[in-house]
C-alpha cells in the first residue's frame, strides 16, 4: 500500500523539504525489513526503496544506498529484482545519475545477469557505486562458529 501511495504521489508535500522526518522513518523502517528472508516482503521494500527516490537530499543517498546492497542479495531472485526495479525508477528518476553515464547505468542494470554467483554481480554492483558516488559495501565475514 505504502508503494501506491508513494507511486502516486500522495507524498509530494514532502519534497519540499530535505530529509523530512517523514521520509527518514520510512527509510528506517525497510532497512529493518531488507534483513528479511522473504521474498514478498523484499521485493516490497525494492519497491518503497524506488519510491522514497523521489525525494532529495541525504535520504536519497541512503536508499540508493540500500538498492545498491540489494544487488548482492543472497537470493537472486531479489538481485533481478532490484535490477529491474531500479531500471524502471532511473527512468522516473533520471537526475539520480549523470547524464552522461545514464546509458551506462541503464545497460549495465538490464545486461548483467544478476543470477551469476556472488563475486561475479558484486563486481558490477561496484561499477554501479562509482557511477553513483556511493562508497561500495564492505563483504562482512560471518563470525565462524567455536568449535568445542
Amino acid at each position: 500500500m505504502l508503494n501506491l501511495l508513494l507511486t502516486n504521489g500522495c507524498f509530494e508535500i514532502f519534497n519540499t523539504q530535505e530529509n523530512h522526518q517523514f521520509c527518514v522513518d520510512i527509510l528506517d523502517l525497510c532497512k529493518e525489513l531488507r534483513k528479511s528472508k522473504d521474498v514478498t516482503k523484499l521485493n516490497a521494500c525494492i519497491a518503497i526503496f524506488c519510491g522514497l527516490m523521489q525525494f532529495q537530499g541525504e535520504v536519497r543517498k541512503k536508499v540508493l544506498s540500500q538498492l545498491l546492497m540489494l544487488l548482492c542479495h543472497y537470493f537472486p531472485v531479489v538481485r533481478r529484482s532490484t535490477a529491474s526495479q531500479m531500471y524502471e525508477m532511473l527512468l522516473i528518476h533520471d537526475d539520480v545519475v549523470d547524464p552522461e553515464l545514464l546509458d551506462d547505468v541503464l545497460t549495465l542494470l538490464s545486461d548483467t545477469d544478476w543470477g551469476n554467483d556472488l563475486d561475479t554481480v558484486r563486481v558490477h554492483r561496484n561499477q554501479l557505486c562509482d557511477w553513483f558516488g556511493i562508497c561500495r559495501p564492505r563483504v562482512v565475514a560471518k563470525n565462524p562458529v567455536p568449535g568445542p
